[in-house]
């Protein structure tokens, strides 16, 4: 089965888990009043990836997906409500942890966020 997450088009391993952070930009300052003014800049989203375990060859593509020197805002295509959404996106941390299981390493505890430009 095809995963729904794609990065600029290349199908990603579904995640293990997938959260989704809604927050607004604002501007806030004082009127000389004491009275709080806030003006809405924008809606955002931050789009949490956690891998319980993963292989490396499937974690690669992730990476070399991420890790493209020449390109910091990727688009990411998910599925939310059963409706196919977009976002262009920067990557953050991608903290992995190697694992051995009998005689196969995996990496395990993999969790990176994407963030809404």
């Amino acid at each position: 089965m095809k995963s729904e997450f794609k990065i600029n088009g290349v199908s990603i391993k579904r995640p293990s888990s997938f959260k989704i952070s809604r927050y607004r930009l604002t501007k806030a300052g004082r009127l000389a009043s004491g009275l709080m003014t806030m003006d809405l800049v924008a809606k955002k989203r931050k789009f949490f990836f956690t891998y319980d375990a993963i292989r490396s060859d499937e974690l690669n593509v992730i990476l070399d997906l991420l890790w493209k020197p020449q390109e910091c805002f990727y688009t990411l295509t998910y599925v939310e409500n059963n409706e196919i959404k977009e976002a262009i996106v920067y990557a953050g941390e991608i903290p992995t942890e190697l694992y051995r299981t009998g005689g196969i390493w995996v990496w395990r505890n993999v969790n990176f966020d994407l963030i809404e430009q």
